[in-house]
């Protein structure tokens, strides 16, 4: 068996010349950005994160080819068979690669509380006997829990290493779709504005728009797909950038947050006439375009728009309207 998912498994990443002498806790932070600070803290002071082979402080300066080895988490009883209930819609996959719909829902890999009902898990469980020894499944982009959609894993560490080199030089193109409150009233534009951590006192895991040196340049090119006349917008969404929560950020100070984000104001459920509704912020990763490690072609593969907002769609479209406190809007 080449893995062993009830065994500790790391998370591997080489630095690229992005992150040349950056601190090594900003880059773990900028690998998994869903991870706080304070546990990112903790791993390095436990001396589970590691610069070639070896334990290093917050303060240590990554640089440019690096490899940065981050200790997932320890082996426990119920991990013997961690992630073998977790299903895996493939949307495709060959000797180097393979493409997933990730349900809304699923953290992507072992964090916080969550660390044996992870994709990472469930790729770790159904590849146990199909790796070769030495190398490893990995993740070449990320979503967030409640996102759902296109997320692309490597079979072997030179796929990885190639993917990653694409992605820190944008090369893969991501679409994405959200039903967005009210009606946007462009039918496309671009919102250029910067993205940082909120301001002092707030959720530490908050981003924002900041015109300071905590602000970095973002960019979100939008086109709407469909106006509702119950004053929201079905909107697809390019991001040019990858900031944490970048796209919510963006349609928030456009005036426009996304249904049921109620980090970023769209309210913490749209429920409806008929009873039914959407409880999760309503993203969905729809596409992502990019070359094949192994030969540079183009490949583009979509993802079909899950269950909960096709049916909220649906019913909009049907003339179904919000339902606020028992009262409808």
């Amino acid at each position: 068996m080449a893995i062993d998912p009830s065994k500790p498994f790391d998370l591997v990443y080489e630095v690229m010349p992005t992150y040349d002498r950056n601190r090594l806790d900003l880059f773990v932070k900028a690998m998994i950005p869903s991870m706080s600070r304070n546990r990112i803290q903790q791993r390095i002071g436990e001396g589970r994160v590691e610069v070639n082979g070896a334990a290093r402080p917050s303060n240590w300066r990554v640089l440019a080819g690096d490899s940065v080895r981050i200790r997932c988490r320890e082996p426990e009883e119920d991990g013997v068979e961690a992630g073998k209930g977790i299903p895996i819609d493939v949307l495709f996959e060959d000797d180097d690669i393979i493409v997933i719909n990730k349900q809304a829902g699923l953290v992507v890999h072992p964090v916080g509380k969550h660390r044996h009902d992870t994709l990472l898990n469930a790729l770790y469980w159904r590849y146990r006997d199909a790796i070769p020894e030495g190398e490893g499944v990995s993740l070449a982009n990320r979503l967030d829990q409640f996102t759902s959609g296109v997320i692309l894993a490597t079979k072997h560490a030179e796929a990885k290493r190639i993917l990653q080199e694409d992605f820190e030089a944008r090369v893969p193109k991501k679409t994405y779709l959200a039903l967005c409150r009210g009606r946007v009233q462009d039918d496309e534009g671009v919102i250029d504005l910067p993205i940082g951590p909120e301001a002092a006192g707030g959720d530490h895991c908050n981003m924002a728009v900041r015109h300071d040196d905590e602000g970095k340049a973002s960019t979100t090119v939008y086109r709407v797909k469909e106006r509702f006349d119950q004053d929201f917008t079905l909107v697809e969404l390019k991001p040019v950038t990858g900031r944490q929560h970048q796209l919510r950020v963006h349609m928030s100070a456009l005036g426009h947050p996304l249904v049921a984000d109620g980090r970023y104001g769209g309210g913490y459920r749209l429920e409806l006439t008929d009873g039914g509704g959407i409880d999760r912020y309503a993203l969905h990763a729809a596409a992502l375009t990019f070359r094949h490690p192994r030969d540079k072609r183009e490949m583009r593969v979509v993802a079909p728009l899950p269950d909960d907002m096709r049916e909220v769609v649906a019913r909009l479209r049907g003339g179904e309207r919000e339902v606020v406190a028992g009262r409808v809007l």
